[in-house]
């Protein structure tokens, strides 16, 4: 595949690590959206949505990397992944809680 403009290369490339890195995205988005489309009246719309609810997250982030600087945005994501961890930990140290109390009835 050529590389540069008007070329397939970077659009196979996507393509692989789409495939490679996101395999619930592509079950998601082939095997349960777009037959959800397809019997829908307003399901061309779906894919766009679906388009935006996965792009935003990453466009947000490189928003905040051009708005604050690599360091300072690296700097405040250090911080917002440690609450984030222990956050999950939390939701999960609950969860086994209550899976436990409902498994063996307690």
């Amino acid at each position: 595949l050529e590389d540069g403009p008007g070329g397939l290369g970077p659009l196979a490339l996507g393509g692989v690590y789409g495939l490679a890195f996101c395999p619930t995205l592509f079950w998601l988005f082939f095997g349960l959206l777009l037959p959800l489309a397809l019997a829908s009246p307003l399901g061309f719309l779906l894919p766009g949505v679906f388009a935006l609810g996965t792009g935003l997250p990453l466009g947000l982030l490189l928003l905040l990397f051009a708005r604050l600087g690599r360091g300072q945005a690296l700097k405040g994501m250090r911080h917002l992944g440690s609450a984030l961890l222990r956050g999950a930990g939390g939701v999960f140290v609950v969860l086994g809680i209550l899976d436990t109390v409902l498994y063996w009835n307690l």
